[in-house]
């Protein structure tokens, strides 16, 4: 086997996929010490695969992207960079959530096509908690969008344009790059919103809203100004037309620091990922053959009769749940672009979730009716939300939500990002001194920070049992769309609150003199009459 080594072309693979095992470690871990770790090569004689590993002590060798981490030392994880005090960090928060220093080369697909990928489907097909204090939450289930990934090839026209090379148009690509760009492109690795980490539920919880929101919220983008994007369910869905627009697409990808070329197809399997061959024979048979080649589609030339037609190509089982290698195991820290997001992910996540309660008037928590209409108008806000990107509009919701529900500002999820309430249940005392918009800065920590706004007052006035009146958005002229959702009943509940609120005004406001009947009026005339005429008959009689 040595001497394979020798063939050229062997030599030529080995040279590339070790430049490939590099570059992957190093969008990986771009602190890391290069010269603690070797890479080494494996070959069949055909194939040649690389793998980066620690130098742990003099003949011993400790995988990096082939091991668990939880069985790391002290001294790989100093050297890949994982322990080192940055420059700028905000003292509190754990690297991963920690700000890049610099911009990084990011890897695609984010987990080698041939390594271990956990499950999208699984967290974000199921219900989802919505923490609304440190300790309580409440259930909700999302939109499923992590369907219909598999794609079957029944033509050669079909198949070669995927074949062709990177594109959009096929929606499992569409829903990888949202994917890619929410997670990898952010800094959000699997650790940090499903586990490998020690975090508080609360934030978790948090940042597995950002995942969805965020990747749904691209999809829509990548639309266009026309918004014509399609999920799973939509009548124009396509599966192997999908529409985008390419300019939407282009600027995502600047924001991402994202090749316009980059290749977001599953490429791992059969025929560069296409799928296996199928052939007719009683029934659907699969094939090992190799495409192009011999045997054909119809519209390419192949016939029953020559025994070379090709029923269809079809992917494995993996391409169902693609969308997982381009979301990362691990990862060191946010990017820029990642902190942008995760604040407009914090914007609607408190919007949603104190909106829902002030249109309602009543808490989110529990299982009653009002908190059922409550919990199910969070997911018509979250879906409006998505819809509406502006970011000045989404500062103004939030900036609203927190006025109306009086809440106070001291959840920090990442620094430099926007502050959230730690306790999202309305509060019914008037209050001041507190409704500021916050971001965490040096001194915070990952977590409540009770020390943030700490001079609270409640004033005089109570507000009626339930929470304030309909959550009314900035800018209410009819016609913005901004907010239709939050303003649909407006009208209706007006009459409503008049009458709810009259029984606690009377309890607070000095009661107004009533109007005087028409029958006292008169008596009082009458008795003004006679005193006056007699006193009229007592100066002339002097």
């Amino acid at each position: 086997m040595a001497n394979v080594w020798k063939d050229p072309n062997v030599v030529i693979k080995d040279s590339i996929a070790k430049a490939n095992a590099w570059r992957e470690f190093v969008g990986h871990f771009p602190r890391a010490d290069r010269s603690r770790f070797v890479a080494q090569g494996s070959t069949d004689g055909k194939n040649v695969t690389e793998e980066i590993f620690f130098k742990e002590a003099p003949g011993s060798l400790q995988s990096v992207f082939g091991s668990d981490k939880k069985y790391w030392s002290a001294k790989m994880k100093k050297a890949l960079g994982l322990e080192d005090k940055r420059s700028g960090d905000i003292g509190g928060f754990p690297y991963q959530l920690a700000p890049l220093g610099s911009k990084v080369s990011l890897a695609i697909p984010a987990v080698p096509f041939d390594g271990k990928a956990q499950s999208l489907k699984k967290i974000f097909d199921a219900p989802i908690q919505i923490y609304v204090t440190p300790e309580q939450y409440f259930t909700t289930k999302f939109r499923e969008i992590f369907e219909k990934t598999k794609l079957r090839h029944m033509s050669a026209v079909e198949s070669k344009r995927w074949l062709g090379g990177p594109g959009m148009k096929h929606w499992p690509q569409q829903l990888n790059f949202a994917v890619f760009c929410t997670t990898q492109g952010c800094g959000v690795s699997r650790e940090i919103f499903d586990s490998g980490m020690d975090l508080p539920p609360q934030i978790r919880a948090f940042y597995k809203f950002h995942v969805y929101f965020m990747v749904t919220r691209i999809l829509y983008q990548l639309g266009g100004i026309q918004s014509m994007s399609a999920l799973p369910g939509d009548p124009p869905f396509n599966q192997y037309n999908n529409h985008y627009n390419i300019a939407s697409y282009k600027r995502i990808c600047s924001e991402f620091g994202i090749a316009p070329l980059s290749d977001f197809r599953f490429t791992h399997g059969e025929n560069h990922g296409l799928g296996s061959v199928y052939v007719y024979a009683s029934g659907a048979t699969k094939t090992d053959y190799q495409y192009p080649g011999w045997n054909k589609f119809s519209d390419e030339g192949g016939k029953g009769i020559k025994g070379n037609l090709i029923y269809y190509i079809e992917p494995g089982a993996a391409s169902d749940a693609q969308a997982d290698w381009f979301a990362p195991n691990t990862a060191n820290g946010l990017t820029q672009a990642g902190l942008s997001r995760i604040n407009q992910s914090i914007e609607a996540f408190v919007y949603c979730i104190l909106g829902a309660q002030v249109n309602v008037r009543s808490s989110i928590l529990g299982s009653g009716g009002r908190a059922r209409e409550a919990q199910s108008e969070f997911l018509v806000l979250m879906e409006d939300a998505i819809r509406q990107p502006d970011l000045a509009a989404s500062v103004q919701r939030y900036q609203l939500a927190v006025d109306q529900a009086k809440v106070r500002l001291n959840l920090a999820v990442a620094p430099m990002a926007w502050l959230m309430p730690a306790q999202m249940i309305i509060n019914t005392a008037s209050t001041i001194g507190y409704n500021k918009l916050k971001q965490a800065v040096s001194g915070m920590k990952l977590g409540v920070n009770n020390e943030v706004n700490p001079e609270t007052k409640k004033a005089g006035l109570k507000l009626m049992a339930g929470g304030p009146s309909k959550l009314n958005p900035p800018n209410s002229n009819p016609s913005n769309p901004i907010h239709k959702v939050a303003t649909a009943e407006s009208g209706k509940s007006a009459l409503t609150e008049t009458r709810q609120a009259q029984p606690t005004a009377q309890k607070i406001e000095p009661k107004a003199p009533d109007k005087t009947p028409q029958h006292e009026i008169n008596k009082t005339a009458v008795i003004v009459g006679v005193v006056g005429l007699s006193a009229l008959l007592f100066t002339a009689w002097r």
